[in-house]
């Protein structure tokens, strides 16, 4: 039976991240994949301009998808407006499958942050959610410190455990210095960092939001949580390495031939 998985999302026009990263990963993993469009972006004078749909719309989309599908698993990632993070709350409160919250709260694209009250709307969400998947930036808003270290890293993590979630892995991407990229998982009792050699390539657009959509797909199809991540970096990682140029230079990940029905070869 075919499983089907609800990304709440943006949608990225140039499909690096949001909604598009979250359903060609849903794609590789052979789900059916659905969306709740929250925001549109688009690149005016190389900077990301965020166009909120309606929150009357974005709750539309939610009870279309609910009176009309058994969902199996959910990935929450931009959300943008407070309106709208109280609407996915009432829809995830009851949900007994998977949830991945990717709290997108800033852009490595603008160096744009939401304020205060973004930040303490979207903690509402953790108690309700399996994993809170932040980057080293948006790990810093949630818990309020800096990281610049590993040591710094498993101090947020215990600071968002704190905060209501269960457990969280914390994106380490390319920003601390060593020739690793590392990203922390915790759960209250253990610590695990997944860690894989630095790229050079400059295909990373939309990392995060695949690495979220990732670990979506193989809690759904039934893995563990830590194997979940585990084989997510390994999924990104490829996706880095295959990923496709735009003409300003940057890039976004992809999969090419490096995928084959979920499965990386």
């Amino acid at each position: 039976m075919t499983q089907t998985v609800l990304t709440i999302a943006g949608s990225d026009t140039l499909a690096g991240g949001g909604l598009q990263s979250d359903l060609k990963t849903f794609e590789n993993y052979h789900l059916f994949g659905l969306t709740a469009i929250t925001c549109i972006a688009v690149v005016k004078n190389n900077q990301f301009e965020i166009n909120d749909l309606s929150s009357t719309l974005f709750r539309e989309q939610l009870t279309t998808v609910s009176e009309n599908l058994d969902l199996a698993g959910i990935k929450i990632g931009l959300v943008h407006q407070l309106d709208s993070l109280d609407i996915v709350k009432s829809f995830i409160q009851d949900f007994e499958g998977p949830i991945v919250l990717d709290p997108v709260m800033a852009f490595k694209e603008t160096d744009q942050v939401y304020g205060q009250a973004y930040r303490n709307k979207l903690i509402e969400l953790f108690p309700f959610v399996t994993i809170v998947t932040p980057n080293l930036k948006e790990a810093e808003i949630l818990s309020q410190q800096r990281i610049t270290n590993l040591a710094e890293m498993e101090q947020a993590a215990q600071k968002i455990i704190a905060l209501g979630a269960s457990s969280v892995v914390i994106k380490g991407g390319e920003r601390l210095s060593g020739e690793l990229a590392s990203d922390l998982f915790y759960d209250g009792d253990q610590f695990e960092f997944f860690s894989k050699p630095k790229l050079t390539e400059v295909t990373i657009n939309g990392a995060g939001c695949t690495l979220a959509s990732a670990i979506t797909a193989n809690l759904v199809l039934g893995k563990e949580l830590v194997t979940a991540i585990s084989e997510s970096k390994e999924f990104v990682y490829q996706g880095i390495k295959n990923g496709v140029r735009l003409k300003n230079g940057e890039g976004n990940v992809w999969f090419g031939d490096s995928v084959n029905a979920g499965v990386l070869v």
